[in-house]
């Protein structure tokens, strides 16, 4: 495996979480990776709604252990993390196309962070993963 796709599904303690395991593995490994921030996700990437509402699925000791440990600066922010890492060349950033417009016509103008290296949809993907068979695709 070359290359790794992290489709990040929810806006929530969980995904983000594993997103950020992941792709800090990937890039230590020197990986090709690219994530695809799908549904409420999205609006992480943006300056209007980043870290509004990044809640737990289930509310437990685990995912209020993964905030506290975020709130108090003993690990980066996922937000840093994935900065950090579209600094080593190897990171790619994508939104889903159809998810933006639907929130457009939500909230209006969207503004996005500078890291975010275009919008994809779902054809696109497929033909990816069909037209290069070397990736791993982990949804999150």
């Amino acid at each position: 495996m070359e290359k790794v796709i992290i489709f990040v599904t929810k806006y929530s303690v969980e995904s983000f979480y594993s997103m950020q395991a992941i792709l800090t593995g990937s890039s230590n490994t020197n990986v090709d990776t690219e994530i695809i921030f799908n549904g409420a996700s999205v609006l992480a990437m943006t300056k209007n709604f980043y870290n509004k509402f990044p809640k737990s699925d289930i509310e437990n000791e685990y995912a209020k252990a993964i905030l506290d440990i975020w709130d108090s600066g003993e690990f980066p922010d996922w937000l840093k993390i994935i900065t950090m890492a579209k600094q080593s060349g190897k990171l790619k950033i994508y939104l889903c196309q159809p998810c933006v417009e639907i929130f457009k016509k939500k909230f209006g103008e969207l503004e996005f962070f500078d890291i975010v290296d275009g919008k994809v949809n779902g054809v696109e993907i497929f033909n990816k993963l069909k037209n290069d068979k070397d990736y791993l695709f982990l949804t999150v």
